[in-house]
């Protein structure tokens, strides 16, 4: 490819000489050097960038692309415990088959006059729910795990009449945020610290934390740095002990 010959980039949106000169023209800019003029030269990087040359077709550009990633170590050949949220999942081959049911591709918000199917859909799920676990009511579905962990600890509380909570400093802080802003503003939120080092939850402090105060008990497994936690059952039986219900994030 000749640099210096005026081109367009099927890659940079508006790299055509004429729509670039229109667009300088509209702006009043002699050049693009003129229209970077403010930018201090010390900032500025002078010649071409030290690229390989460009590759001309689709074709040799996705075969260099899939070669790189290809040298990718992937989650789906190996177990990870990246943390912060990346943690292995495992989505049954039913839920993509049931979300491409024509009920679900043509929900939109759950509004119950335009998407009889999907209430339908979850009508059905609630009712096998509860013959399966002999409940007498059944909620549908929480939309994701931060209202899920969220939830649960508002209910925790309403059984318990308690106003308080224990989550664990180390918590995604999305999660943590929307967990504060479902708590607001009537129940304390307290937390615990980690062990440095392991990355494990401090039972120490959370053995001072937990009281008779405390309505729920929140952790994790794995928590946010990827570590399993493998004293749960201690942490559960601190809570139990209290008075306080446990909450599990899996």
């Amino acid at each position: 490819m000749n640099r210096n010959k005026p081109s367009s980039n099927p890659y940079i949106p508006n790299s055509e000489p004429g729509i670039k000169r229109a667009m300088l023209e509209a702006i009043g800019a002699e050049s693009t050097e003129d229209f970077y003029a403010d930018i201090p030269g010390k900032l500025r990087v002078r010649g071409n960038l030290d690229l390989p040359a460009a590759l001309l077709s689709e074709y040799e550009l996705t075969k260099h692309v899939e070669g790189i990633l290809a040298r990718n170590q992937t989650s789906g050949e190996y177990l990870n415990f990246l943390g912060a949220g990346c943690y292995q999942h495992h989505v049954p081959a039913v839920c993509d088959e049931i979300n491409s049911r024509g009920e679900f591709l043509t929900a939109y918000a759950g509004e119950p006059y335009d998407d009889h199917g999907r209430f339908q859909a979850l009508f059905e799920y609630q009712s096998m729910m509860g013959e399966l676990l002999n409940l007498d009511v059944v909620n549908v579905p929480t939309y994701d795990g931060f209202q899920a962990a969220a939830t649960a600890l508002r209910m925790a509380v309403r059984i318990t009449g308690r106003k308080q909570v224990l989550l664990p400093a180390a918590l995604n802080q999305d999660k943590r945020a929307k967990i504060l802003d479902y708590l607001k503003p009537d129940i304390q939120a307290r937390f615990f610290d980690i062990t440095p080092g392991t990355g494990l939850n401090d039972l120490d402090d959370l053995d001072q934390k937990v009281s008779e105060q405390c309505a729920a008990l929140y952790f994790e497994v794995p928590n946010y740095f990827g570590c399993i936690e493998t004293r749960a059952n201690q942490m559960v039986a601190l809570a139990h002990k209290s008075g306080a219900l446990s909450v599990v994030g899996v």
